[in-house]
C-alpha cells in the first residue's frame, strides 16, 4: 500500500530508554576578532538519547543581546564530514566548532 506521507522514521529505543535524561553540556563563545561578538557565551547542549543538539545564550548584564535560544534542538549535519550528522565526538573540549 503506497501512502502520500511516509511513516516517521522509528526511533532507537534502547538507546533512547539507556540515555534517556542524560545531556553532555559546554561553554562556548565565538572565536572572532569582532568586538561586539567577543565576549558573547553560549551553553552548548548535546542529547545522548536522540543525538540532537541545542545552543542556548544566557542573558548578560548591559551587552544589548537578546539572551535565549540560539540553536533550535533537533539534529545538525556536520559539513566538514560529508553531510554526516553532528556526534558527541565532533565537540572536542578545547577545539572549535
Amino acid at each position: 500500500m503506497y501512502k502520500l506521507l511516509p511513516d516517521k522514521p522509528k526511533r532507537d529505543f534502547f538507546k533512547y530508554v539507556d540515555n534517556d535524561k542524560k545531556v553532555l553540556r559546554f561553554t562556548s563563545k565565538f572565536n572572532t576578532r569582532v568586538p561586539e561578538d567577543f565576549d558573547r557565551k553560549f551553553v552548548i547542549s548535546f542529547y545522548l538519547s536522540d543525538d540532537t543538539i541545542s545552543i542556548f545564550e544566557p542573558a548578560q548584564k548591559n551587552s544589548g543581546i537578546i539572551e535565549g535560544p540560539f540553536l533550535a534542538r533537533k539534529k545538525y549535519k556536520n559539513v566538514d564530514k560529508a553531510l554526516e550528522f553532528i556526534t558527541p565526538s565532533d565537540l572536542p573540549v578545547g577545539g572549535d566548532i
